[in-house]
């Protein structure tokens, strides 16, 4: 073959490569090189501390929400974009972590307190989207659902429908293993604001919400719940309770042997602060706690061994 005309027909591919090479370092050029489980970082023990500080939670901007997969491979959190709330992903590939980039679900409208179910596979998050193609935006936010489709994307969300939303509003939904979804509203039969309810999963559809009771709930806002995945424990976030250090703490209640739950408690200097501190969530392995604290004025992600929890359970004898 003459030089010329295999030079010609290798040129392209040269080009191509650099172009690949060249975009690829501009798309990681404002992201460090990070690698390992959990960005190679170490788990705090003991106290809560910020997460990724100035990485992926940033001075002066706003993050909330927190999911590892189970393997500790992919990192999904709540940031905005063009306006919005978008949910935001980054994955480890070939040993290194990729620069964190909206799911291609984002939309015009706000995607947010979002929570994963325990295998991984769906993602429940509030959203003021329209609840059917073609209508109007919804006048408060309503719980929709997302699936991991078997390529790796994420399917289109859907809204659940009822009778989980209603007009009232829905937010901050958690499912369980066995498929019973935690969220808030003001549903009209609350204590006082906002309360925290299960609907459960039967015979393939959500059953009518139910109030969890006084044990949780108070005649104050309680909202932003996140539930073990064998339902043994629920975490969530309550405005200016008695026994609060901030105006918004995070609080637990543990399961009882008859089915109810003990007497929330507040979670102590261990998460909160001061400050407002909300969106509890964990790691799919079970082994971190998240929440969302602005004691840097503005909404920064934390987080701490879940040890914490069995910590808290150990300290008062009623939890046993």
């Amino acid at each position: 073959m003459d030089k010329t005309v295999k030079y010609r027909a290798t040129f392209p591919v040269i080009v191509l490569s650099m172009l690949f090479v060249f975009g690829n370092s501009v798309q990681q050029s404002d992201f460090p090189v990070l690698k390992g489980p959990y960005f190679g970082q170490k788990v705090p023990v003991g106290r809560a501390e910020i997460f990724m500080d100035g990485i992926i939670s940033k001075l002066n901007e706003d993050e909330m929400c927190a999911a590892f997969t189970r393997d500790a491979k992919e990192f999904y959190y709540n940031a905005h974009h063009k306006g919005n709330w978008a949910i935001f992903m980054t994955k480890e590939v070939e040993g290194q972590w990729t620069r964190p980039a909206p799911l291609p679900i984002a939309s015009d409208y706000t995607d947010r307190d979002f929570t994963m179910s325990p295998d991984g596979n769906k993602i429940f998050f509030g959203s003021n989207r329209p609840r059917n193609k073609g209508e109007d935006p919804s006048g408060s936010l309503d719980i929709f659902v997302t699936e991991r489709l078997p390529e790796g994307r994420w399917s289109e969300p859907k809204n659940i429908g009822p009778p989980v939303n209603t007009d009232r509003g829905e937010n901050y939904p958690s499912v369980s293993r066995n498929g019973n979804l935690y969220f808030f509203s003001s549903q009209g039969n609350s204590f006082g604001g906002c309360d925290i309810y299960v609907s459960r999963w039967e015979n393939g559809r959500y059953a009518t919400p139910e109030n969890l009771g006084r044990a949780v709930n108070s005649e104050k806002h309680d909202w932003d719940a996140v539930i073990a995945p064998d339902e043994s424990f629920i975490i969530f976030s309550s405005q200016d309770r008695v026994d609060s250090i901030g105006n918004q703490d995070l609080y637990i209640s543990y399961r009882t042997d008859d089915g109810g739950w003990t007497t929330a408690k507040n979670m102590g200097f261990a998460v909160n602060s001061p400050h407002d501190e909300i969106c509890p969530s964990l790691s799919l392995d079970g082994k971190c706690l998240f929440f969302t604290s602005r004691r840097r004025g503005k909404a920064d992600i934390f987080w701490v061994d879940a040890k914490v929890i069995d910590d808290l359970r150990q300290k008062n004898s009623k939890f046993h």
